[in-house]
């Protein structure tokens, strides 16, 4: 087995113990949203949220969304290797439209459903604040019977589009850069989640160099 190899390996095992983990909770408290949050921009939120839905996804009968909410900077669909659609904007906004028209699906994860954004919007905190968005919200989670539904999320700190998209979430998973992020940041992202939903942890990415 190469380097690569490996590496691959073991990222894939660190990430099924971060899903079993999260799991245990979510579904002893009945939760199903999970909101993946940067403390700071660049602290690979996308990357954790890619991956623990890949690895909640290999989990046998599961049925897992990933929906790229980080209206602002909108990266899952290259983390992903898949395309943008901007009709989830579209369909957040309350157009005529169904989850089903904008579906991105990942070669051979048939229990993972993931709805990308195609490009940036400047008014992406405002539109998760409407009424109208979180109905869409409410109905994407919903109709689709998943048991777990994986939100990437703009940063806490710096922008106030994270906070937006959090009232939606059952819980919440913080993002903090291992290499270049501070405890000071993370008290002030926690002073600020006071209100929010549960933090169910924070995960120090980039520490040994993942990605």
């Amino acid at each position: 087995m190469g380097r690569a190899e490996r590496e691959e390996l073991e990222v894939a095992s660190r990430f099924a113990v971060l899903r079993t983990r999260l799991l245990q909770e979510m579904n002893r408290q009945r939760w199903r949203r999970l909101g993946v949050c940067p403390i700071t921009d660049g602290a690979g939120a996308t990357y954790v949220a890619a991956n623990l839905a890949l690895a909640a996804a290999r989990l046998p009968n599961s049925n897992v969304l990933l929906v790229d909410l980080a209206l602002g900077h909108p990266s899952l669909a290259m983390q992903l290797g898949v395309p943008g659609d901007f009709r989830l904007v579209s369909y957040l906004r309350g157009e005529d439209l169904q989850p089903d028209d904008f579906v991105n699906r990942i070669e051979g994860e048939t229990n993972l459903r993931c709805f990308t954004s195609g490009r940036a919007i400047p008014d992406g905190a405002e539109l998760l604040q409407d009424e109208v968005t979180r109905e869409r919200i409410d109905r994407l989670v919903t109709d689709s019977g998943c048991d777990l539904a994986i939100f990437d999320l703009s940063p806490v700190l710096g922008t106030d589009e994270g906070l937006a998209g959090l009232p939606v979430m059952d819980a919440v998973l913080l993002v903090a850069d291992g290499r270049s992020g501070t405890g000071q940041q993370i008290t002030d992202c926690q002073r600020l989640l006071a209100d929010m939903p549960p933090l169910l942890g924070v995960v120090l990415n980039k520490a040994e160099d993942v990605r």
